[in-house]
C-alpha cells in the first residue's frame, strides 16, 4: 500500500519501459550499420550541428518576435521556453526514430553526442539567454554525471544488450522482434497516459498558456530541421531522424534547473506541457511521415 500511494509513472514505470523499448531497438541493430554511418562522417556532423542549434534559434526568434509585436509574456513562459531550448536531446528520440523506421544508428549517435556535450552547451546557452531573463545570469551547474549515467543505463546498456541477444540467440527471429517492439510501444503509450493523469493539475493550471508554445516549437523545429537537413544533402530518412532528434529534449535536465537551480516550480509547467504534447505530435509524425507527398525513401 505504501508503494501504491507513492507510485509515480514517470519515476517507476517510464525508466523500465524505456529500457525495454531500447532493448528492442538494439535487437534490430547490427555493427555493420554503425560502420556504414561513420564511413560517411558528414551525416552525423551535419546532424549534430542542425539539431543542436535549430531549437535554440527558433526559441529566441519566437520570443523576440512576440515581444516586438507588443504581446506580454509571463516570466515563467519565457524562462520555460529558453530552458527547453538549452537542454540536450532526450533518449525518447531513439524510440521515435524506431517507430519512423528512419536512421536509428544516427539517432543514437546524435543523442549520445548531445548528452555528452551538454556540460558545455547548456551553461553556454543559458548564459547567452541571460540577455532575456535575469534569472539566467551567472554560471549554471549541472549534474553531468547523472545525465551520462541515465544515458548509459537507459540507452547504451539496453541497446548493447539487445544487439548481443540478437547475435547470440538463433531463435530470435525478426517476427519475434517485431512483436516485442509492438508490446513495448503499447506499454509506452500506457505510460504516457498515466503521466498525463498524474500531472493533470499542472496541465490544467498552465495548459492554455503553454500549449501554443509547445506545439508551435515542436512543429516548426521538425520542419526547419528537416528542411536544413535536406538542403545539405541528407536523405529523407536521415533528415527525419535529425528532425525527431531535435524535437525531443531532456525533461529531467529541465526539471532539475527549474526546481533546484532556479527554485521556481512554476517554470516546470511549460517543460511538462511540452514533453506531453511533443510526445503526441512526434508519435503521430513518426508513424505517418511516409504518407506525406514527396516523402518517399531517398536512401542511396
Amino acid at each position: 500500500m505504501d508503494f501504491l500511494s507513492s507510485f509515480s509513472a514517470q519515476q517507476h514505470l517510464l525508466p523500465p519501459v524505456i529500457f525495454l523499448a531500447m532493448l528492442a531497438v538494439g535487437m534490430e541493430l547490427r555493427v555493420e550499420q554503425f560502420r556504414a554511418l561513420f564511413s560517411n562522417p558528414r551525416v552525423p556532423l551535419f546532424g549534430t550541428v542542425i539539431h543542436s542549434l535549430t531549437f535554440p534559434a527558433l526559441a529566441v526568434s519566437a520570443i523576440v518576435l512576440v515581444q516586438l509585436a507588443g504581446i506580454s509574456l509571463t516570466e515563467s513562459i519565457v524562462i520555460g521556453v529558453l530552458l527547453i531550448a538549452a537542454c540536450p536531446s532526450g533518449g525518447f528520440s531513439n524510440v521515435l526514430t524506431m517507430m519512423a523506421r528512419a536512421n536509428l544508428p544516427l539517432s543514437i549517435v546524435l543523442t549520445a553526442v548531445s548528452s555528452m556535450l551538454s556540460f558545455v552547451t547548456v551553461p553556454v546557452l543559458l548564459g547567452g539567454f541571460g540577455v532575456f531573463v535575469s534569472a539566467f545570469e551567472g554560471p549554471v551547474e549541472l549534474p553531468i554525471d547523472q545525465i551520462l549515467v541515465q544515458l548509459g543505463g537507459l540507452i547504451l546498456l539496453p541497446v548493447l544488450l539487445g544487439m548481443w541477444l540478437s547475435h547470440s540467440l538463433s531463435g530470435l527471429t525478426s517476427e519475434r522482434i517485431t512483436k516485442l517492439q509492438s508490446v513495448t510501444q503499447m506499454l509506452l503509450y500506457l505510460t504516457v497516459g498515466l503521466m498525463i493523469l498524474e500531472s493533470w493539475d499542472i496541465m490544467v493550471s498552465g495548459f492554455l498558456d503553454a500549449l501554443p508554445w509547445s506545439a508551435g516549437l515542436c512543429v516548426s523545429n521538425i520542419a526547419v530541421c528537416f528542411g536544413l537537413s535536406r538542403s545539405v544533402g541528407l536523405t529523407n530518412e536521415d533528415a527525419i531522424t535529425v528532425a525527431l532528434e531535435g524535437s525531443i529534449r531532456n525533461l529531467g535536465v529541465a526539471f532539475l534547473i527549474a526546481a533546484n537551480t532556479l527554485d521556481r516550480m512554476d517554470i516546470a509547467v511549460l517543460p511538462t506541457v511540452y514533453f506531453l504534447s511533443v510526445l503526441v505530435l512526434s508519435i503521430l509524425f513518426a508513424k505517418n511521415w511516409r504518407r506525406i507527398p514527396g516523402m518517399q525513401a531517398t536512401r542511396t
